[in-house]
């Protein structure tokens, strides 16, 4: 993950390789959701599992076994934490702006909510997950 350029949730779409290169993730179908706004799209895995609503800004944990996402609802954001070997999605607590992700190491989930009005750190300890 060292020297991983962060990928804007302005994006029109995101491939990202796993560290150890046995797995992808892609947003495709990226659009603005409203003039001026982060983009919205579907997220497939190399796994097969795919999801919509996601966002461009992702990151994989350093043992490629999670990927973290953001995901549109109503009211914001969600994070979501994917666990590629089960097969699970979990759901982080709180509702988020903006993200852009920029670490997932040692279960810590890093990044910046809210880019350009009040912007603010965020990590997530993804171990405290239900």
């Amino acid at each position: 993950m060292l020297g991983r350029m962060e990928i804007s949730p302005w994006a029109d779409g995101a491939v990202l390789e796993s560290p150890d290169g046995t797995k992808t993730a892609r947003l495709v179908d990226g659009h603005e959701f409203g003039q001026g706004s982060p983009t919205s799209g579907r997220l497939v895995l190399s796994t097969g599992l795919q999801l919509e609503g996601c966002s461009t800004s992702m990151v994989w944990s350093e043992d490629s076994r999670f990927l973290a996402v953001p995901r549109w609802k109503w009211t914001g954001q969600s994070l979501l934490i994917i666990d590629t070997v089960r097969g699970e999605v979990r759901v982080a607590p709180g509702t988020f702006s903006v993200l852009q992700l920029s670490a997932f190491r040692g279960g810590i989930v890093e990044g910046i909510d809210s880019l350009i009005h009040k912007p603010k750190q965020v990590r997530l300890n993804t171990s405290q997950l239900p």
